[in-house]
């Protein structure tokens, strides 16, 4: 059986080492990083909103290469224009294609920038829920119910009802009252840091659940701009052999349409 001194010893040492924990909690998420997390997701959210309003801008500048080059190219040939209407589209594209890789690397950046901010919440998530599992079982709950029994029993005098008159148990329940008191006090202290992590814990479990749901929808803008780089692609493809059709035929002299 554990001697008072030993009781109280032992309950220092918990009180010590949660102080530790206590620090520990401060740290891991501070006001400071509440407010640096919700910029940081809002600083995506914006720059995911620019980044889709500039592809669907690109996305209409493309269709419109797309659908003068299906349209016009046969015009072209028939009237013989087909070279200037090619390097028309072909200054165009120019201008295009960085704008394609631009937009690409906004992308990827975008992409990184909601892993990296849900690698960062997933580590002190991690820190949060050892904290909060820590404590508040059901075994250190009823524990401190029968420690909470022996006290009413003798702050009502009723400590003779719990064990006989005389016997090793009340002599040993009547020196062990402070023991009793502070271990109350590392248990309940330790409960309430227990429930401030596993809040804390469930915020940022929210702030990840934005932006796992962001992620879905940068990829997807993803496989939009691959659509758009596609079609340039095809453009450039079919432009290069209409260019060597024309020096095939010509014979370096501007094509002729046939006569009817």
């Amino acid at each position: 059986m554990e001697t008072p001194a030993e009781t109280v010893d032992g309950a220092m040492t918990s009180l010590s080492y949660l102080r530790r924990e206590e620090e520990q909690l401060a740290q891991v998420w501070t006001v400071q990083d509440r407010t640096e997390c919700e910029q940081h997701i809002q600083n995506i959210a914006e720059q995911f909103s620019a980044v889709r309003q500039r592809l669907e801008e690109l996305r209409s500048q493309t269709d419109t290469l797309w659908e003068r080059f299906i349209m016009l190219t046969l015009e072209r040939i028939l009237s013989g224009q087909l070279r200037e209407f090619l390097d028309e589209l072909d200054t165009e594209l120019y201008e295009v294609n960085p704008q394609l890789i631009a937009l690409e690397c906004a992308i990827d950046r975008l992409r990184i920038g909601v892993q990296e901010q849900r690698r960062a919440l997933e580590e002190k998530i991690i820190a949060l829920e050892t904290l909060a599992h820590r404590t508040s079982s059901l075994n250190h709950l009823n524990m401190m119910l029968g420690r909470l029994e022996g006290l009413e029993a003798h702050l009502l005098g009723r400590q003779e009802e719990a064990f006989p008159e005389g016997s090793e148990q009340q002599q040993h329940r009547q020196t062990s009252l402070p023991g009793d008191l502070l271990y109350l006090r590392v248990r309940l202290l330790t409960t309430r840091l227990a429930l401030i992590a596993s809040n804390q814990a469930r915020q940022l479990s929210a702030f990840d659940s934005k932006l796992m749901i962001l992620l879905p929808d940068v990829e997807r803008l993803k496989v939009d701009l691959g659509a758009l780089t596609s079609r340039i692609e095809c453009i450039n493809g079919l432009s290069r052999y209409w260019l060597a059709y024309l020096d095939l035929t010509e014979g370096g002299s501007r094509f002729q349409a046939p006569d009817a």
